[in-house]
């Protein structure tokens, strides 16, 4: 709330807020913010994350890369074409985009 009502210049805040949806990160007017997120692990991730040799999309970030199993990463992969697939359809994912659902 305190993002949402107090104004940038007034506010004590610093930085960006994790919040627990889609959006990752918010910042004041609850833009959304720079962080996304490993869907393998759930931790926020930057874009420099995704540039790294052990990012793959909806399986792993450099944090979690070599702590999952076989049949982990396979879940994670499957998933992350179903993602892709519904976008494809234009529908959404279950799980995916909850924010953007809600709002429409």
């Amino acid at each position: 709330k305190y993002l949402e009502e107090v104004e940038e210049e007034e506010s004590l805040w610093e930085g960006e807020c994790f919040v627990f949806d889609d959006r990752v990160a918010v910042k004041h007017n609850l833009e959304q913010g720079k962080y996304d997120q490993c869907h393998a692990c759930r931790f926020p991730i930057t874009e420099e994350d995704t540039r790294h040799p052990h990012y793959e999309k909806g399986a792993s970030c450099p944090r979690c890369y070599g702590t999952k199993n076989l049949e982990q990463i396979g879940r994670y992969r499957e998933r992350e074409k179903q993602v892709q697939l519904a976008k494809k359809r234009g529908e959404v994912h279950i799980g995916d985009d909850v924010y953007q659902t809600q709002k429409k």
